[in-house]
């Protein structure tokens, strides 16, 4: 893969320098020149950056997955979850979660509840995680 990406930079940088060394002075200052006046257009087409970023900054990250993805993606990136293998199922109420799968033990069992009970928009949670016997 990273050959795959070294080709593409020297091919560019070949052709890039190919041009530029068979081109006239004249041709270097005319495409600087359109560089700089696109350049120009393109920064006065583009919104204040407090104009773009205010909008966006009203969402926390993950706002827009449902509910049971939400839970799904705190379960597995919490620590203390390592090596449970958790799925969480969306239910037919508004605000019901099913978590269903295998644990370590007792404690990542409790840990995936909480952490679903406490996940935006979850009201209950159904805890089917099963504990292996040892």
């Amino acid at each position: 893969m990273k050959w795959k990406r070294a080709l593409v930079v020297t091919t560019f940088v070949s052709l890039l320098t190919g041009t530029l060394l068979t081109s006239k002075p004249s041709d270097v200052e005319a495409m600087i020149r359109i560089g700089k006046k696109a350049a120009g257009r393109i920064e006065s087409a583009l919104p204040e950056a407090r104009v773009a970023a205010g909008p966006l900054a009203a969402f926390r990250a993950g706002d827009a997955l449902p509910i049971e993805e939400r839970v799904r993606v705190r379960i597995q990136t919490e620590k203390a979850m390592a090596g449970a293998d958790v799925v969480a199922l969306a239910m037919p109420n508004a605000g019901e979660v099913k978590l269903k799968g295998i644990v370590r033990d007792a404690s990542q069992k409790r840990r995936a509840v909480e952490i679903a009970n406490s996940t935006a928009g979850v009201e209950v949670v159904i805890d089917e995680l099963a504990v292996p016997e040892k």
